[in-house]
């Protein structure tokens, strides 16, 4: 008995161009899959992480040592234990692990990009820098111990909670740049007005604001509070090529916290006279790498 018209419809038979065009779309989805798992498993990471290192020092006269570079689907590098030498630094920064990958919103334009993740000072650092040098970051939980040589000698302990940077690589007139932190537990230790034994100049929370165009910065926040000090003040600095020709212009309100060291308020007592609130005013000028401090008058 046949079945009732068209219920049952016989499947059109599969040309040969079809089959030909299955096979070939099969044969090169295969083909790149093979060169794909071929790049990343025969990647030349010793080649690359020797380019890095040259162009960095090349281009910035920066050394910068690399123990490991992967590389990962979607084109994400990783570098293990990097080091970076700072002239500023008597020892180099060490980020544990950095991964950077392509700002995909930016691939297309005229303007790419990259994003940067990095582990350093057991906190985060997560950023975006633009081929045209304008960098976009933030940071978190950063634990730092900084034994400066200039523009003197001293050590100093804290950590930055937040930070938040705008800025460029190049500070030329058309630049802006935004800075904020919020630091806790800050010391200053090791100058020479302070006792062998010291144990320095604690300032608690710490907050920082700065903005400026092209090398002219405006302070327009630096307090702390809950240390041995307290301070509220604002100014100006003029980035220069050297601390040497880097001009500050600061201006200060000082007095000791509840729980300072006697000898604090001794030396504060040189400033002069103590203001409302009990604040001593302190100007600070001259340039980064021979600061000239001022009672306020």
């Amino acid at each position: 008995m046949s079945s009732p018209s068209g219920l049952h419809k016989s499947k059109a038979p599969v040309s040969s161009w079809q089959r030909s065009s299955l096979f070939l779309l099969t044969g090169a989805g295969l083909l790149l899959l093979g060169m794909l798992a071929g790049f990343y498993l025969f990647f030349p990471a010793e080649a690359l992480k020797q380019r890095i290192t040259q162009e960095l020092l090349t281009r910035t006269a920066t050394e910068v040592q690399i123990h490991q570079v992967s590389l990962y689907p979607l084109l994400s590098l990783d570098a293990d234990q990097v080091k970076i030498v700072l002239p500023q630094l008597p020892r180099p920064l060490e980020i544990e692990q950095l991964s950077l990958s392509p700002l995909w919103s930016t691939l297309l334009s005229s303007n790419p990009g990259v994003q940067l993740q990095a582990e350093l000072m057991s906190g985060t650092l997560n950023g975006e820098i633009l081929k045209s040098g304008l960098i976009s970051a933030t940071a978190t939980g950063l634990r730092f111990d900084l034994p400066l040589q200039k523009p003197m000698v001293m050590n100093i302990t804290g950590t930055l909670n937040q930070a938040n940077l705008e800025a460029a690589t190049r500070l030329d007139s058309e630049t802006k740049t935004a800075i904020s932190l919020q630091l806790s537990d800050v010391r200053i230790s090791g100058l020479d007005i302070f006792k062998a034994d010291s144990p320095g100049i604690a300032f608690g929370e710490t907050t920082l604001e700065v903005d400026g165009q092209g090398r002219a910065m405006k302070i327009k926040t630096l307090s702390a509070r809950g240390g041995d000090l307290d301070v509220k003040g604002d100014g100006t600095l003029l980035i220069g090529r050297t601390s040497a020709t880097s001009r500050i212009k600061l201006e200060l309100q000082v007095r000791p916290g509840p729980n300072a060291d006697p000898s604090i308020a001794s030396l504060l007592e040189l400033a002069g006279k103590q203001g409302p609130e009990g604040f001593y005013s302190l100007k600070v000028s001259g340039t980064l790498a021979k600061p000239i401090l001022k009672t306020g008058g």
